[in-house]
């Protein structure tokens, strides 16, 4: 685990639906002092209308690998996907766990969500159980999806499963002119000593947007949990 939160671990390229090669975004997080970045292109899902694909997964993973080589010692380049989990879009049951497992990371976006159609915690801990690499869960409002509920069970939950949870200071993430995370912060602070924690931009369409890393800074550094970075 790391000491401080230069981190993002959320963006999409032209593997996806983003505007920017892999190596576009490493240079611009490399250039704003970032110390690690990931590449998590939407992976087998028809949310978007071009997703990587399983065919296209070796290709992918080469360019990242490529990358990576390049800024050896100067900033950590990590290979990952976002996984989709409505099972409308995305059939969770027979994802390539294969591939999946040769990545540094994997988001999954909307889960337990009843607005988006995720798929709940206790079916997630299915798809869990068949990856071995670190998984978090990205841009979760969880203020509204469990309400009142006891954010310490939450904690408790996620803890078990080995799920971290992203601080995402992306502009789309955000309710009644506060962040996501901020409506949250009862839950970020359930997870002290139980749930690692990332920090993620959504980056797809600004350059700069790869950088906008500093509120999450922040919210991780006022709750005095940046020991508990995933990375």
């Amino acid at each position: 685990m790391g000491t401080d939160p230069l981190m993002n671990l959320h963006t999409h390229t032209i593997w996806s639906d983003g505007s920017f090669l892999p190596e576009d975004l490493v240079r611009r997080a490399y250039s704003g002092g970032l110390k690690h970045i990931a590449i998590t292109d939407h992976f087998e899902t028809r949310k978007v209308e071009n997703p990587l694909r399983a065919d296209r997964f070796p290709r992918y993973l080469r360019n990242i690998h490529a990358v990576r080589m390049m800024y050896e010692g100067r900033i950590n380049v990590l290979a990952g996907v976002e996984i989709d989990t409505n099972p409308t879009r995305c059939d969770l049951k027979h994802l390539p766990f294969d591939l999946l497992n040769q990545l540094d990371v994997i988001l999954f976006e909307y889960v337990s969500d009843p607005v988006n159609g995720g798929i709940g915690l206790e079916e997630m801990g299915d798809v869990r159980a068949k990856i071995d690499v670190p998984c978090g869960l990205c841009h979760w409002d969880m203020d509204r999806i469990f309400g009142k509920a006891d954010p310490n069970e939450l904690a408790d939950q996620l803890r078990d499963l080995d799920l971290f949870v992203e601080v995402s200071t992306s502009q789309y993430y955000s309710r009644e002119g506060r962040q996501l995370y901020e409506h949250g912060e009862r839950f970020y602070r359930a997870f002290d000593g139980k749930v690692k924690l990332s920090i993620g931009t959504d980056t797809h369409r600004r350059l700069d947007e790869v950088v906008n890393i500093t509120r999450g800074q922040e919210f991780v550094k006022k709750l005095g949990m940046t020991d508990q970075m995933v990375l």
